[in-house]
């Protein structure tokens, strides 16, 4: 069986980047895989790698002042190239079965299916009409422009891929209710838990006794760190630290960082790259990990700061709450609720013994969500579908 996986990322880079190396890791050993992303090098795999470069004109976009704000357009840009590039590889490359990540593969599907392909949308995020809903709450709150909202064009598209789709593959049980509560049949949406590297994200002695509470990821709308500020400032933990690590992606939360570093001295945020930094050296002076997202399909930091012992908060439109078993290795709280969250974070502060056992369930958690086990939730699925041979089963 010929299957190609495509996504307008590179390989690794990033969320989105890690999430497509996971999957080709999975797919190539149900058949034989060539996987089209973005960028001009290709990397050494035992599968076949063509990146399809970048989009010029978003370049041209973020050079230009007031355009560049505009980031609706330039990820539009980004993957109607990226997408016009993979369907006429297409063309000359043809497979039985195709795999695109959401938005980004509305032409490619069309060329694959005329060719006899089956088509499986692999939507990263929750349903994202429920996404844009959800970041459109928070602009308005923020009293920011619509910089980070989805460009209609691209949902246009998105609906186009779900209509065309056989199947549509998720990673989380909350990102599959999102799907089934637009009206979609739970039979078409499978849920296909993401993976980390329990030997490179691993537990270390925590150097200093800080109450250390952590966010990994960039500052956008729909993660929902100005509530996370909230709570923090409203546990009023002693001798306690609340450490950012990644950009903010709009001017509205850019001016909320600056005047919120310059008002609170044990705010902190800095930048690392966990592509090439040690992520243990971040995880491992922390005491807990926040993703206080309005909206988000999984959140793979979660279970790489688990891997790491840390007891993780996540809301309940968190993909990662479908590993957490609250109480035990971490809390999920509603999303927005301030005060919930405030008083988790007051109770992970004040009971150190029940903190050091809930970030030790949390590796045993995270061990379980390994390479082998992701591979064989593909394989089952392929069974369902009728896909695998007896080479393969």
């Amino acid at each position: 069986m010929k299957i190609t996986l495509t996504c307008n990322t590179g390989l690794g880079i990033g969320g989105q980047g890690v999430c497509l190396k996971n999957a080709a890791l999975g797919l190539h050993k149900l058949g034989d895989l060539t996987v089209f992303c973005s960028g001009l090098t290709a990397p050494k795999t035992d599968f076949t790698v063509y990146p399809v470069g970048n989009s010029s004109w978003s370049k041209r976009l973020l050079s230009i002042p007031l355009l560049r704000r505009r980031h609706d357009l330039v990820v539009l840009l980004s993957d109607l190239y990226f997408d016009q590039q993979v369907s006429k590889k297409l063309k000359s490359y043809p497979c039985d079965l195709i795999i695109g990540v959401a938005g980004q593969t509305n032409l490619a599907f069309k060329v694959a299916k005329s060719q006899g392909a089956k088509a499986w949308l692999y939507c990263l995020n929750n349903y994202l009409p429920f996404m844009q809903q959800q970041i459109q709450q928070e602009l308005d709150f923020l009293s920011d422009s619509t910089v980070a909202t989805m460009n209609y064009k691209m949902l246009t598209r998105f609906a186009n891929e779900c209509e065309q789709a056989d199947l549509i593959i998720v990673l989380s049980d909350v990102a599959k209710k999102t799907f089934v509560q637009a009206g979609f049949e739970p039979t078409k949406v499978k849920v296909v838990t993401p993976f980390i590297d329990t030997n490179r994200f691993h537990s270390t002695l925590k150097p200093d006794q800080i109450f250390r509470v952590l966010y990994v990821g960039t500052i956008e709308p729909r993660k929902g760190v100005p509530y996370l500020v909230q709570a923090f400032l409203q546990a009023d933990i002693p001798n306690s630290e609340l450490l950012i690590i990644g950009g903010a992606s709009t001017r509205g939360l850019r001016k909320f960082m600056t005047e919120t570093l310059q008002k609170n001295t044990n705010i902190k945020q800095e930048f690392w790259n966990f592509s090439q930094d040690d992520p243990t050296r971040v995880f491992g002076k922390s005491s807990v990990l926040v993703l206080p997202s309005v909206e988000d399909g999984f959140g793979l930091v979660a279970l790489e700061a688990m891997a790491c012992g840390l007891p993780v908060i996540v809301t309940s439109n968190c993909g990662a709450a479908d590993v957490i078993n609250n109480g035990i290795n971490g809390f999920i709280t509603p999303p927005r609720d301030v005060k919930t969250m405030a008083n988790q974070l007051r109770f992970l502060a004040e009971n150190e013994s029940m903190r050091a056992e809930m970030g030790r369930v949390a590796r045993i958690t995270a061990q379980q969500y390994n390479e082998k086990a992701y591979q064989y939730q593909f394989r089952e699925i392929f069974s369902e579908q009728g896909l695998i041979t007896s080479v393969f089963s």
